[in-house]
C-alpha cells in the first residue's frame, strides 16, 4: 500500500462498454510503479481514499492496475418463463430461466427493480445506504401473454415477455406516458451488470454527484467513481444517481463504481453481479429529489454557526512554534478587522495534532470568547474523539485517510461514525466536511471540491460543480476560498463573493505562499471581503431556512436554473451561460465573475420581473444581459420580484445577540401587471442542538402582495412553535423597494399612526415610524418602515398606499 504522500487517487473507471470486454483503470502511484499488493484485484477494483493535500498529476497507473475482464460467461435476460404476483407482500417476481427480476412499489412514486442473474437476491449495500418504509404499495397486474403491465398510483411498469424488456411510464390524462424504455434486455458478465435504454430524446440529464466542472450530463459519459484529480473532470464526491427533465430519476443501490453513457442509447453500468435500482417518478425535478432522499436520506441540518466562514490551518508545527494556541492570534485578527466568523480547524495538516490536551482546551475557550467554534481534522485518527468532543469542545470534524479506509462503503461509514461521535459525546448536531462522498453522504456531511489552486479557472470550474452537487441532493457543497494553493487578491475577492450565497464555505491556510484569511492582501481587498461576509452574516435566517427546507424535502439551497424554472424555454440564450449562474433559494439569481476584469457576460434572466440587487434597476425577463459592469466589490445579483427576504441585524458571530428580537424584511414588490401574492417562511430553533428533531422549532411566514390598485401589503404572520430562548416580542425593519421615489404621507388606522422619523438614525429604535432613501439606490427608492416590539403570537399587516402624489404608509395589528 503506498504511503499517504505517494498516494494518488487517479480513480479513473474506464468501462469499455463496447462489449464483450470491460476495463477497469484505478489507483496510480506517484513517481514509480510498484508491485501489486496482496489481493491486488480487489485493490485495483476498489477506489482508494485519496490524499487530501497533494493535487493529482498526469501519471500512468501501475501496469498491474490495468485489467482486462472478458465475458467468459456473459448473460442477459431472455424470455419470461414464470411470473409470480404476491399481492399480500406485495411484490412481483419475474423469472427468465434462472434469472430473477423482482419488482416492488416501495412508495407512491417509487418502484424498485432488482436483478439476480442466478436467482438469489441480495442487498448490495446490506441496508447501510437505504431507508425503506415498512409497508409496500399495492399494485394491479395485467398479462396478455405477450406483454405485462403493473401499476401503482400513477407509476406504471410494463414490458415485453420475449425477451423481457421493461418500460417505465407515468399515468397522465388517462394515458401511459413513457419515461424510459429498455432498448436491450438487462445484461451482465463477471465484472458488471448494465441496463441499456432507448434514446432519451429532448431530455436533460442531471445528477451523478459532485462532478467537477459539470452538472448537465446530456450526451456525456460520466464516471461514477472517485478520482480524476481535483480540477474539471475530477470526481471528489460521485453518486450512483441521475435524473431526467422528463420527471424521473434512477438510483443504483451499490457501493461499486460505475459508468453512465448518456448517448443515443444510454448505458448504465456498475461493477456488480446483479442490479438493485430505485426509480423515482415525480412531477418535476424537485419532486424527484424528494423521492430520492426519502430512500437515501434527507440532507443534514447544519448548526447556525456552520453557515458562517470557516478558517483552517495547522498550528502545532514549526511555522507556529508548535503552539496550537497560536490559532487565537488569527481569531483576534478576525475581531480586529470586524470580520464575521464562524469556526476554526486548528490542526488542519498531516500529522499536525495539537500541542497538548490542556492547550487544546484553553484554545477552545479562547476561540469561544471570540465567537468561534473549534474543530479538528482527523488525519491522526479518532482515538481521542470522545474526549476531544465531550471535554475539549470540538464541534467540527473533517475526515481523512487515516481512518476512512478504502472504498465508498468506508467513506459513507466514516461520516456516519463522525456524526455518531458528535451525538454520543455532546448535545450538538453533527457538522462534518468530507471529500469521500457517495449517495447518502448528504445525511451526514458537507462535501467540497478537493485541494485546488486559486485561479480564475478554479472559480469557473466550481460554479457548475456546486450546482450539480445540489442536483444529487448534496445540499451543502463548496470549495476552499481561493483554493489552498496559488491564488491572488482579485480571485480571492471574486471567489468569496459568490460563496456568500452558498450555505457553507471555508478557507485553508498553510499550503500557499500567502495565507488565506480575508485580510491577508490588505486594502482595498480586506474591505471587499468584509462586505461579502457581512452580507452572508445578515442572510443567515434566509440561508438557514433554505437548509431547513433541504432537510425536509431534499431541495438544495443552490438551485440550477432548470430546477427553479422547469418551464422556461431559454429561447435566444446561449445555454452555456446557464452553467455559470444559479438561484440561491427562490429569491436570488447569482451570476459570479469568473474572468479577469469588471464585466460579466451572458446573464440570463428568466421570465418575470427582476431587480438588480446592487442598483435597484428593474428588468423584465426573459432577457439576456450581455455586458454587466461589476467593479471588484460588486457581485451581479438579481432579486426575483415578489421576494421578501428575512435578514439579521449585522453581527460578527452567531450568539453576539442573545436572541433574535429584531429582524429586517427586505421586500421587492411586483408591479401591478402581476399581482400574485408571494411569501417566504423562516424556520428558527436554538441553532446548536438536536432539539429541532424533537419538534422544538418555530416557523413564521411573511407575505408580500401588490394589489390591483397598486397598493402594497406586507403581512407578518405569527410565529408557530417554540424553542429555547425564543423571544416573546420582535421588532421589524421593513425595507420596501419601489420603482420610483414618491412623496410619503401618514395615515391613522385603528389607533396606529405611522409618522415620519426626523432622521434615519431614528430607525435604530423599536418605535413606529418611516423614512425614505436612508441608503439611496441608483434607481428607484427604498421606503423604510420600523415597527415597535410586536408579540410573536400576533399578526401585523402593513399597507403602503401608492398614489399619484406619493406613498402612504399604514399599519394594522391584530391579535390571533
Amino acid at each position: 500500500m503506498p504511503s499517504i504522500i505517494e498516494s494518488r487517487r487517479m480513480g479513473v473507471l474506464a468501462l469499455g462498454l463496447s462489449l464483450p470486454i470491460l476495463w477497469i483503470v484505478t489507483d496510480a502511484v506517484v513517481g514509480k510503479d510498484v508491485s501489486p499488493p496482496l489481493g491486488h484485484k480487489n485493490y485495483c477494483q476498489s477506489t482508494q481514499i485519496r490524499s487530501t493535500r497533494y493535487p493529482d498529476g498526469v501519471v500512468e497507473p501501475p501496469s498491474w492496475c490495468i485489467m482486462e475482464v472478458t465475458q467468459e460467461a456473459p448473460g442477459s435476460i431472455g424470455a419470461v418463463t414464470e411470473i409470480e404476483t404476491r399481492f399480500l407482500d406485495p411484490l412481483l417476481d419475474i423469472w427468465a430461466g434462472e434469472a430473477l427480476v423482482r419488482v416492488e412499489f416501495i412508495h407512491l412514486g417509487i418502484v424498485r427493480i432488482r436483478l439476480a442473474p442466478k436467482g438469489v437476491l441480495k442487498d448490495p449495500t446490506d441496508g447501510e445506504m437505504i431507508e425503506l418504509p415498512r409497508v409496500r404499495q399495492p399494485f394491479t397486474f395485467e398479462n396478455d401473454g405477450t406483454t405485462f403491465r403493473a401499476a401503482s398510483g400513477d407509476v406504471v411498469l410494463s414490458g415485453t415477455l420475449s425477451p423481457l424488456k421493461l418500460t417505465l411510464s407515468k399515468r397522465s390524462a388517462g394515458e401511459d406516458v413513457v419515461l424510459w424504455r429498455e432498448a436491450e434486455p438487462m445484461a451482465w458478465n463477471k465484472s458488471a451488470t448494465w441496463q441499456t435504454l432507448e434514446p432519451l430524446t429532448e431530455a436533460k440529464i442531471y445528477g451523478c454527484g459532485m462532478q467537477n466542472g459539470y452538472f448537465d450530463h446530456t450526451g456525456r459519459t460520466v464516471n461514477i467513481s472517485e478520482g480524476g484529480g481535483w480540477d474539471a473532470g475530477g470526481r471528489a464526491n460521485p453518486a450512483p444517481f441521475f435524473m431526467s427533465s422528463r420527471g424521473f430519476g434512477i438510483f443504483r443501490n451499490t457501493f461499486s463504481p460505475g459508468r453512465y453513457i448518456f448517448s443515443e442509447a444510454p448505458v448504465l453500468a456498475h461493477h456488480d453481479f446483479g442490479l438493485d435500482s430505485f426509480h423515482f417518478v415525480g412531477g418535476d425535478l424537485k419532486a424527484v429529489l424528494g423521492l430520492y432522499t426519502s430512500v437515501t436520506g434527507k440532507p443534514f441540518l447544519p448548526p447556525l454557526w456552520g453557515l458562517w466562514m470557516g478558517d483552517s490551518d495547522c498550528y502545532n508545527n514549526k511555522k507556529h512554534n508548535f503552539t496550537t494556541a497560536k490559532a487565537l492570534d488569527v481569531a483576534r485578527n478576525y475581531q480586529k478587522h470586524n470580520i464575521p466568523r464562524g469556526w476554526m480547524l486548528v490542526n488542519d495538516g498531516y500529522g499536525c495534532g495539537y500541542t497538548s490536551r490542556e492547550e487544546l482546551e484553553s484554545t477552545e475557550a479562547g476561540l469561544t470568547s471570540l465567537g468561534l467554534r473549534m474543530g479538528l481534522w482527523t488525519s491522526t485518527g479518532l482515538g481521542n474523539a470522545t474526549w476531544e468532543i465531550g471535554v475539549a469542545g470540538s464541534r467540527v470534524i473533517k475526515t481523512d485517510v487515516a481512518w476512512v479506509g478504502d472504498g465508498y462503503r468506508f467513506g459513507l461509514n466514516a461520516v456516519k461514525l463522525a456524526a455518531h461521535l458528535m451525538t454520543n459525546s455532546s448535545d450538538s448536531r453533527p457538522y462534518t466536511w468530507t471529500v469521500c462522498g457517495w449517495a447518502g453522504t448528504q445525511k451526514y456531511a458537507v462535501v467540497w471540491t478537493g485541494d485546488n489552486s486559486g485561479s480564475w479557472e478554479y472559480i469557473r470550474m466550481q460554479i457548475p460543480t456546486v450546482i450539480g452537487s445540489g442536483l444529487s441532493a448534496l445540499a451543502h457543497a463548496s470549495g476552499d476560498v481561493d483554493g489552498i494553493f496559488g491564488g491572488s487578491p482579485e480571485t480571492y475577492v471574486r471567489d468569496l463573493q459568490w460563496k456568500t450565497f452558498l450555505t457553507v464555505t471555508m478557507s485553508m491556510s498553510g499550503w500557499a505562499k500567502t495565507d488565506k484569511q480575508p485580510w491577508t492582501y490588505g486594502e482595498p481587498y480586506t474591505s471587499h471581503n468584509r462586505k461579502a461576509l457581512e452580507l452572508r452574516a445578515q442572510l443567515t435566517p434566509y440561508l438557514y431556512s433554505l437548509s431547513f427546507e433541504a432537510h425536509q424535502y431534499g431541495v438544495p439551497p443552490v438551485r440550477a436554473m432548470a430546477l427553479e424554472f422547469p418551464e422556461e424555454s431559454w429561447e435566444g440564450a446561449d445555454p452555456e451561460y446557464l452553467n455559470y449562474q444559479f438561484m440561491s433559494g427562490p429569491s436570488f439569481l447569482v451570476a459570479p465573475i469568473f474572468k479577469p476584469g469588471t464585466v460579466r457576460e451572458g446573464i440570463i434572466l428568466p421570465s418575470g420581473e427582476w431587480i438588480d440587487y446592487n442598483t435597484g434597476r428593474h428588468f423584465e425577463g426573459p432577457k439576456v444581459l450581455g455586458n454587466y459592469e461589476a467593479a471588484l466589490d460588486v457581485l451581479p445579483v438579481f432579486v426575483r420580484a415578489g421576494a421578501i427576504v428575512p435578514m439579521w441585524p449585522l453581527m460578527e458571530y452567531v450568539g453576539q445577540r442573545e436572541s433574535i428580537d429584531f429582524l429586517i424584511l427586505d421586500a421587492y414588490p411586483r408591479s401591478t401587471s402581476n399581482s400574485a401574492p408571494s411569501s417566504f417562511t423562516i424556520y428558527e430553533d436554538d441553532g446548536y442542538t438536536r432539539k429541532y428533531a424533537k419538534g422544538e422549532v418555530a416557523s413564521q411566514t411573511f407575505h408580500l402582495t401588490t394589489l390591483s390598485s397598486g397598493d402594497i401589503e406586507i403581512s407578518i404572520s405569527p410565529s408557530i412553535g417554540s424553542y429555547d430562548k425564543k423571544p416573546l416580542l420582535r421588532s421589524y425593519l421593513v425595507k420596501v423597494h419601489l420603482d420610483a421615489a414618491p412623496d410619503v404621507v401618514t395615515k391613522v388606522l385603528q389607533g396606529k399612526t405611522i409618522v415620519p422619523i426626523a432622521t434615519c438614525e431614528g430607525l435604530n429604535k423599536p418605535t413606529w415610524g418611516w423614512a425614505m432613501d436612508c441608503q439611496k439606490p441608483q434607481h428607484g427608492s427604498i421606503l423604510y418602515i420600523r415597527t415597535s416590539e410586536i408579540s410573536l403570537d400576533d399578526i401585523c399587516i402593513l399597507m403602503v398606499e401608492i398614489k399619484e402624489t406619493g406613498v402612504e404608509a399604514t399599519s394594522e395589528s391584530l391579535v390571533v
